[in-house]
């Protein structure tokens, strides 16, 4: 059974939005200011919402909703402690695997209902960079799981409680955090929006309303990829003395920060590149993380 009601998934996401808006500003080395944040969702909200002229009207908006759907049922399979968690499936990983499926239908619908040329390149960019990056997404967290002999997220932060799994599995995480940059919108890999190539690329259309809810949607993602990263390769909520929902929001907030400080300095990597890295480097060696972990659970978990 669900330890929370979709009420209470839906205040961390807001809740998580927000704290990860600060955290750009602290990464951005910006003055952290609250009131910065609710004026610039105020400014966005205030400004009327646009529709361009060529376009398919229905996909168009509903791309910002599906993106927020998408992004708030990933985090709610991610625990937050013992007895706090959202949709506690025996095959919750996956579960979060498949959620991020659909922010490739949603990024897609966004640049193809706008209809403008760059939109378009964006929306098939995308596609193509999340069909590359899918595979070795789905197949790290299966190695990850294998220790722990299940795919609920919280049964695998249990088998953590002595060393945690970035440790035991060095090259999982490697491979995992290129793969949560690219979900998460974040350079190197920001190949559907970025402006100097595409002027903003799929939501560059967006105004008012349709763009608040992407980019409420973008911070729950990043948010969500961060909470699971935590569960998947650092112990989740173990840690001494603190409560184990405050080590589970610190290690969350820093896994954040890390991925926002990664994607603010590392540079964008051209799209080529980027799907011969996934298909020729990730691929292979996400097998070879299975095999570890089959190794590893033989020898040390068993």
């Amino acid at each position: 059974m669900s330890d929370l009601t979709p009420f209470v998934v839906l205040a961390v996401a807001l809740v998580g939005a927000g704290c990860a808006a600060l955290l750009e500003q602290v990464v951005s080395g910006l003055r952290v200011s609250p009131q910065a944040v609710l004026t610039s969702v105020s400014r966005t909200l205030r400004q009327p919402l646009r529709a361009p002229q060529v376009r398919d009207g229905w996909l168009y908006h509903l791309a910002p909703g599906l993106l927020l759907v998408a992004a708030v049922a990933a985090l709610a399979f991610v625990p937050w402690a013992p007895g706090f968690r959202g949709i506690d499936l025996s095959t919750g990983a996956i579960g979060f695997a498949a959620a991020l499926a659909y922010v490739t239908p949603a990024v897609f619908m966004a640049g193809w209902g706008a209809g403008r040329a760059l939109t378009v390149l964006g929306a098939f960019r995308w596609l193509a960079l999340m069909l590359a990056y899918a595979m070795p997404l789905a197949m790290v967290i299966t190695a990850v799981a294998a220790p722990a002999g299940s795919l609920r997220p919280s049964d695998i932060v249990e088998v953590q409680h002595a060393v945690p799994m970035a440790l035991v599995q060095p090259l999982a995480l490697a491979l995992w955090v290129p793969a949560a940059l690219a979900v998460c919108f974040l350079a190197p890999f920001d190949v559907a929006h970025c402006d100097e190539e595409l002027g903003g690329g799929v939501f560059s259309e967006y105004r008012g309303l349709d763009a608040a809810l992407v980019a409420l949607a973008r911070r729950v993602l990043l948010v969500a990829v961060s909470g699971m990263t935590v569960v998947l390769f650092f112990s989740g909520w173990h840690g001494p003395l603190l409560p184990a929902a405050v080590w589970m929001v610190a290690k969350t907030a820093a896994v954040a920060a890390g991925m926002l400080w990664m994607g603010g300095r590392v540079p964008r990597m051209e799209i080529d590149r980027a799907l011969e890295l996934a298909w020729k480097v990730a691929n292979p060696l996400a097998l070879v993380a299975i095999v570890w972990a089959g190794l590893v659970t033989l020898l040390f978990y068993r």
